[in-house]
C-alpha cells in the first residue's frame, strides 16, 4: 500500500471520529446547561480551551461557541470542517471503502453544507448534532459490515481509535464537565448532572449502571470511562485496540511501549482523590502521549505527509 493511501485512510477515520465525538460533547454541554438551575454559569471559555481556541476578551456566548464547534468553516476542529476533510480523504480512496460508507459520508457532508446559521437556535442545533451522530454511526456500520480486513482496515481502525482516545481525554477534562471529586461547593449539589452527561456523551449510561449498580459517583465514572476494558468506548479499550492494530502493521516499526506508557499512567491515577487541576494535567499528559504516538506512526508510514491537526 502506498504511504499516501495509508495516510488518507488513517485521517479519514480520524476526522469522522472527531466529528462524532465533538457532536456528543456539544450535546453533553447543552444538556448540562438545561439541567442546571438559573444562576449556575457554564464556562464557555474553558470549553473552547479544551479544543485549542482562545477567547482573549472572555465574551464568548453559548451561541458563539456552538457555531464554532458545529458550523464554522474556519475552526479546524469544527464538525463541518472535520466532515469536509473526511469526505476529501474518502473521495481519493473510494475504491478502498464500501460504496455505502462513501454515500453516508457524502450525504452527511451535504446536510452540513446546506445548514445555515440563520435560525440556528438550540432545537435546530440539537437536531443537527443528532444527524451528525447518526451519519457517523451509519458510516461505522457500513465499514464494520463490508470493509475488507486488510491493511487498509488496520489504518482506518488505528486512526479511529487514536482519535477516540484523544477525544475521551477532552471529554473527561473538568473544563468540560466542570465536576470532579473534590470540586468546589458551587457544583457539589449538581455533580451527578455532569457525570450523567459525560456518560451520555460516550454512550455508556446503561453499561455504567449495570457495572456500578446505579451509583453515580465521580470516582466510579472516571474509573469506568478511563480504565474499564469491558466498556468499548473507554480510553483503556481504545489503547488496547491501538496496540493490537500496531502489531498488524508491516515491520512493526512503532514500539508498543508508547501505548503501554499511557496505559501505565492511567492505571496510576488515584481517581478517589484527584483534584480538578491534577485531572486536567493528566489529561493533557495523555494527549501529549497520543501526539507522540501519532507522530511516530506518521514518520514510519506516512513519511511524505505534511503535519496535520
Amino acid at each position: 500500500m502506498l504511504a499516501r493511501v495509508a495516510s488518507h485512510l488513517y485521517w479519514l477515520a480520524r476526522y469522522v471520529e472527531r466529528a462524532e465525538a465533538t457532536a456528543r460533547l456539544a450535546i453533553a454541554a447543552s444538556d448540562t446547561i438545561l439541567d442546571l438551575p438559573d444562576g449556575i454559569p457554564y464556562d464557555w471559555e474553558s470549553l473552547m480551551q479544551v479544543f485549542g481556541s482562545q477567547d482573549p476578551d472572555g465574551l464568548l456566548t453559548e451561541r458563539d461557541v456552538m457555531e464554532q464547534l458545529i458550523l464554522s468553516a474556519e475552526h479546524t476542529g469544527s464538525i463541518r470542517t472535520s466532515i469536509a476533510s473526511a469526505r476529501e480523504n474518502a473521495r481519493v480512496t473510494r475504491d478502498l471503502i464500501p460504496k455505502d460508507a462513501w454515500v453516508a459520508l457524502n450525504e452527511l457532508h451535504g446536510q452540513l453544507e446546506r445548514q445555515s446559521l440563520a435560525g440556528f437556535d438550540r432545537s435546530t442545533r440539537i437536531r443537527v448534532l443528532k444527524q451528525v451522530i447518526s451519519g457517523c454511526r451509519l458510516w461505522h456500520g457500513c465499514l464494520m459490515a463490508n470493509q475488507a480486513r486488510d491493511l487498509g482496515w488496520v489504518f482506518l481502525r488505528l486512526g479511529d481509535r487514536l482519535e477516540h482516545a484523544d477525544m475521551v481525554s477532552r471529554l473527561v477534562d473538568p473544563r468540560v464537565t466542570q465536576m470532579v471529586p473534590g470540586a468546589s461547593a458551587r457544583w457539589s449539589s449538581y455533580e451527578a448532572i455532569g457525570w450523567q452527561n459525560l456518560l451520555s456523551a460516550l454512550g455508556g449510561v446503561e453499561l455504567y449502571r449495570h457495572s456500578a449498580k446505579n451509583r453515580l459517583k465521580g470516582a466510579d465514572v472516571l474509573q469506568f470511562v478511563l480504565r474499564d476494558s469491558e466498556f468499548p468506548q473507554s480510553m483503556l479499550a481504545a489503547l488496547q485496540s491501538i496496540k493490537r492494530f500496531l502489531a498488524k502493521l508491516p515491520h512493526q516499526r512503532v514500539p508498543e511501549d508508547l501505548v503501554d506508557g499511557i496505559a501505565t499512567g492511567l492505571a496510576g491515577l488515584d481517581v478517589e482523590r484527584i483534584s480538578p487541576d491534577l485531572l486536567t494535567e493528566n489529561m493533557d499528559w495523555v494527549q501529549q502521549g497520543l501526539g507522540i504516538l501519532h507522530e511516530r506512526i506518521s514518520t514510519e508510514y506516512f513519511y511524505f505527509d505534511a503535519p496535520r491537526s
